[in-house]
């Protein structure tokens, strides 16, 4: 088999076995006109015909290299015009001396594709990513400190982004473009030295192949492999811990309890943050190892504490659980203070809750107390309307059911162990004269149903558009 053909069969045999292409998909290629996203751009012409690919080849112009810039775009143009693929381009301007250069290019690239997938209903974003990017991904993270999660290097398919030239060394790819007959172009900035991952490329490397290993690229790629796998590992086990406790997710926000925590090894605790975290945000990027060393170290603190991680995302200890939650969950979103109720009403709202009322003969025959859960009912000969539903005032106190004597709210929400982003939120309904019931956590003895009750008044509360409460999962990435 010829060099050509083998190439192109390894091509799209790794692209069939880690599931990065399907049949008639719409695939954005980044085309930067270098040899890597050059050699990517051609093998998937070579593939469009039998998998009826769509193909559209998206360029930034960052305007960083003068004319070069301006030849680089006529480049990838020509190169698409010659195979009737379409192409796109974006007129962007950067520094080149700017620190957070090559960051913050990657962010306006990734913006545009992402743009451009909307627009155009693309299935997968194909980046030119090759063997030798892989072996500096995971070299450059080994010395930033990273875990299993970022030895793991660049994936074959991170959600919808793929990289089928990964298994490919630089030096195969340039054989390729040669025995195609196509040129490419050359940033000559990729062999200056000003970037810590050019220093790896173009210093590291060559020393440690000369003095340590000649096969150092192969081996910290396949070392990324196991990494990857060793991760899928953990987070299998991580969320199988979590279904077995049954630890419940909130549309906002979840709680844990430290007991589990504490039986976890260190390496299983960060794979349950990090799921956490990703389960809220949507995605697990930003979280690093020095946020999980931000969580470890309030886990044996004592008393009420609280961290802010990347994205909005809140981490409160409160009593024996840890509590993450969106921050936007725990801030006043209400736009009523208080609201008064002046007859039984069959349905209405107060703020982000709908509540139900309505009268009724008797208690149902399974009920066990009178507060089950979001359900509250009260002797109605023994309340005044109006009613009021409003949050906790200073001051508070009402008579717990099953107890004779009152007690102050803030000491009821204490031995409730009841987390303190959430006090601010917990409607009260009132009448004219006490508390009637804490919602969803206890109704007041004064008012409480009796064997003498004669009409009781039902009350249901429900929070509007909140998911309900479920276990640990994770969704399929296809």
């Amino acid at each position: 088999m010829t060099f050509l053909r083998n190439f192109l069969q390894r091509f799209e045999d790794f692209a069939i076995e880690k599931k990065l292409l399907q049949n008639r998909q719409h695939i954005l290629v980044g085309v930067s006109g270098g040899p890597d996203s050059t050699a990517l751009l051609q093998a998937l012409y070579h593939l469009r015909p039998k998998y009826r690919l769509h193909i559209l080849a998206a360029h930034v112009n960052y305007n960083t290299r003068g004319e070069d810039s301006k030849a680089d775009e006529a480049f990838v143009k020509k190169l698409c015009f010659e195979r009737n693929i379409g192409i796109v381009s974006k007129q962007a301007h950067l520094d080149l001396d700017l620190s957070n250069f090559e960051n913050e290019a990657r962010e306006i690239r990734m913006a545009y594709f992402e743009t451009l997938q909307k627009q155009y209903r693309i299935h997968r974003i194909a980046l030119g990513h090759n063997k030798e990017d892989q072996a500096e991904t995971v070299l450059f993270r080994m010395f930033r400190g990273a875990a299993v999660s970022g030895l793991k290097g660049i994936l074959p398919l991170s959600g919808d982004i793929i990289h089928p030239l990964l298994p490919f060394s630089r030096s195969e790819i340039e054989h390729f473009l040669v025995e195609e007959g196509i040129q490419w172009r050359t940033d000559a900035s990729n062999l200056e030295n000003h970037y810590t991952r050019n220093r790896i490329r173009n210093e590291l490397f060559p020393w440690i192949e000369t003095n340590i290993n000649p096969q150092i690229v192969d081996k910290l790629y396949d070392s990324a492999g196991i990494f990857a796998e060793t991760e899928e590992i953990l987070r299998d086990i991580v969320l199988r811990r979590l279904n077995k406790h049954n630890i419940s997710k909130m549309e906002f926000s979840i709680k844990i309890p430290i007991s589990l925590l504490e039986k976890q090894r260190p390496v299983l605790r960060f794979y349950m943050y990090r799921e956490i975290y990703n389960y809220l945000k949507g995605d697990e990027k930003d979280f690093y190892t020095v946020h999980f060393e931000r969580i470890e170290k309030i886990f044996d603190s004592r008393g009420s504490k609280q961290i802010d991680l990347p994205s909005d995302i809140v981490l409160f200890k409160e009593y024996d659980h840890l509590i993450f939650c969106r921050k936007d969950a725990i801030e006043e979103p209400e736009p009523e203070a208080e609201r008064e109720i002046p007859s039984i009403r069959n349905r209405f709202m107060f703020g982000s809750y709908r509540f139900f009322m309505k009268k009724v003969k008797q208690l149902p025959a399974k009920k066990r107390s009178p507060v089950e859960q979001n359900v509250c009912y009260l002797d109605m000969d023994k309340i005044e309307f109006p009613l009021t539903l409003r949050y906790r005032r200073p001051g508070d106190r009402f008579n717990p059911f099953g107890m004779e004597h009152s007690k102050k709210l803030k000491d009821f929400f204490i031995d409730e162990k009841v987390s303190r982003f959430e006090r601010d939120k917990i409607v009260i309904l009132t009448d004219q004269n006490n508390i009637l019931w804490i919602c969803g956590y206890r109704s007041d003895q004064r008012s409480a149903v009796t064997e003498e009750t004669k009409n009781i008044l039902m009350v249901r509360v429900e929070r509007v558009n909140s998911s309900r409460p479920r276990t640990a999962n994770r969704k399929k990435k296809g």
